[in-house]
């Protein structure tokens, strides 16, 4: 599961928390979660590759339909928050 780093850097570098602590820790994190991947792929990556080759139209499909309706849908809010930021007109105080 992707976890942006970014805001924990940033966070870290606000609070002054100790460079050497967090780049162990950070180190630590990722050895383990590399390693818990790598792991996970040396037991099902050799399933998962049969079942894609076995399914692999289905899941093509399924993903350019996916991508189609996120297109759609994204044009679809955008035109309308577009839309209401051409009605909307300021309150003038006097």
């Amino acid at each position: 599961m992707p976890l942006p780093i970014v805001p924990f850097l940033l966070a870290a570098g606000a609070l002054n928390y100790p460079r050497k602590k967090f780049l162990t820790a950070l180190a630590f994190g990722r050895a383990v979660r590399y390693t818990v991947v790598a792991y996970l792929g040396s037991l099902y990556g050799r399933l998962f590759f049969r079942w894609l080759g076995r399914y692999y139209q289905p899941v093509l499909y399924a993903l350019i339909a996916l991508t189609v309706i996120g297109g759609l849908a994204a044009l679809y809010f955008w035109g309308r928050s577009r839309q209401r930021s051409k009605s909307f007109t300021p309150v003038q105080k006097r």
